[in-house]
């Protein structure tokens, strides 16, 4: 028999969280869970402005993330870079319901994966391929994040004073969907996406 391909499971991720997605301008992100053999884990959204080569893709990308901030207010930040393409970074408030939720969920499942959509509506599925030793950074600061008290204002202006003084430089990423706890229930709006098979 020729072309015989492993089966993929199929993954299930909330259709509205998408659509907000694909609504916003690019590029932006977002947070999700996602479902794969009925187990739940979380999911980073990258929708970028233009494709990024298939061969590039092919290579992946390298992911970095760390908490920061000083005593009384914290930020997570998020840094992507294709090699030989380009680099984005985003911050999130982990004050915010649906950061607790997602990434609390990555640690505890060990697991999460990244969705990155071009502007013409192509995706790419990346799985993490990691274990929990590669989300040590984020398991070490999951306690402070569950406590996180940081301020929609006070998140802004750690915006503000990143953009001044990026490190690493890239572009930063606008996050979508960070009002909408609502996007992360996948009872309802099921969207299911069937990978294929890289060539």
């Amino acid at each position: 028999m020729n072309n015989v391909h492993p089966l993929l499971p199929r993954m299930v991720v909330n259709g509205a969280l998408i659509r907000e997605l694909l609504a916003a301008p690019a590029p932006c992100f977002s947070l999700g869970l996602v479902e794969e053999r009925k187990q739940q884990s979380g999911f980073l959204a990258l929708r970028l402005e233009a494709p990024i080569p298939y061969a590039m893709v092919q290579d992946g990308f390298r992911f970095g993330h760390s908490l920061l901030g000083n005593a009384t207010i914290e930020v997570v930040h998020f840094a992507f870079e294709f090699y030989g393409h380009a680099r984005y970074t985003v911050l999130v408030n982990p004050g915010n319901p649906v950061v607790k939720t997602v990434l609390s969920t990555m640690v505890e499942r060990a697991d999460y994966g990244f969705l990155v959509i071009d502007d013409s509506g192509s995706a790419s599925v990346f799985r993490s391929e990691l274990g929990q030793d590669n989300l040590c950074g984020l398991k070490t600061n999951l306690p402070r994040i569950q406590y996180s008290t940081t301020t929609d204002i006070q998140y802004e202006n750690a915006i503000t004073f990143f953009q001044k003084n990026p490190d690493p430089p890239g572009t930063l990423l606008n996050w979508v969907c960070r009002d909408s706890p609502a996007c992360l229930d996948l009872t309802q709006e099921r969207l299911e996406l069937t990978p294929e098979p890289t060539r």
